[in-house]
């Protein structure tokens, strides 16, 4: 299948605040501004920024969100309403072994995929799941997920499912050639506006509108080795 124009790049960002600069200055009427004292120097946060597109601004002691290079910030985040890492988790431990009947070697059932509340701006979650060795090749993608923590494996109101690159619609199970070993990354995407697919979209065009709009996203991966 096509590669996408561009890989997704995870970067930490923090959440920003206003930056308070006091500095020394002459004025007309002949009076000067004290230096700052030791104690107020230390109250002024500290941002460290760089002018290379797509690079994170970081503040320290503030809480930090998984955020896509060369993404919007929503104002809600810049606020600093982070109130808890976004995680995936699945039935084996992360970069642990597909269970086989998840995969075309058994009945191919969708695993059961979970995730924690996601950060504060989020409008919308999606679901993909991609073969990193295999050029993405999406074997499940869903939009329309609340923006709140939850799980596949229920009905999830106003959620759709999109046809995988197998050309089947919903879950399609890791298939690797015989003898060999592939990685698969669920990632689950915050938008910050409702994604815009009709029904009957692909997992192709969710996954690249996800590396075009999607602000954060949390991943969980597993692999499977096909017996030669």
């Amino acid at each position: 299948m096509p590669r996408p124009r561009s890989r997704l790049v995870l970067v930490a960002a923090a959440v920003t605040t206003g930056l308070a600069v006091i500095a020394a200055c002459d004025t007309d009427d002949g009076r000067q501004m004290d230096e700052p004292s030791g104690e107020q120097r230390d109250g002024q946060p500290t941002t460290t920024s760089s002018s290379l597109p797509g690079e994170p601004v970081v503040t320290t002691g503030e809480p930090v969100v998984t955020m896509l290079a060369g993404s919007s910030v929503p104002e809600t985040i810049e606020a600093g309403t982070v109130a808890a890492p976004f995680v995936v988790s699945g039935p084996w431990a992360d970069g642990g072994l597909v269970l086989i009947e998840h995969t075309c070697d058994g009945p191919g059932t969708a695993p059961v995929i979970s995730w924690t509340a996601p950060p504060a701006g989020t409008v919308e979650l999606a679901l993909v799941v991609t073969d990193r060795d295999a050029e993405d090749f999406v074997h499940y993608a869903v939009r329309g997920l609340p923006p709140t923590a939850g799980e596949t494996g229920v009905p999830i109101a106003g959620a759709v499912e999109g046809t995988n690159d197998f050309g089947a619609p919903g879950w399609g199970g890791p298939c690797p050639p015989p003898g060999t070993t592939h990685q698969y990354v669920w990632t689950v995407y915050a938008v910050a506006q409702p994604t815009t697919l009709p029904d009957g979209f692909t997992g192709r065009q969710l996954y690249e509108q996800m590396l075009a709009s999607a602000f954060a996203s949390a991943q969980f991966t597993g692999t499977y080795t096909r017996p030669g």
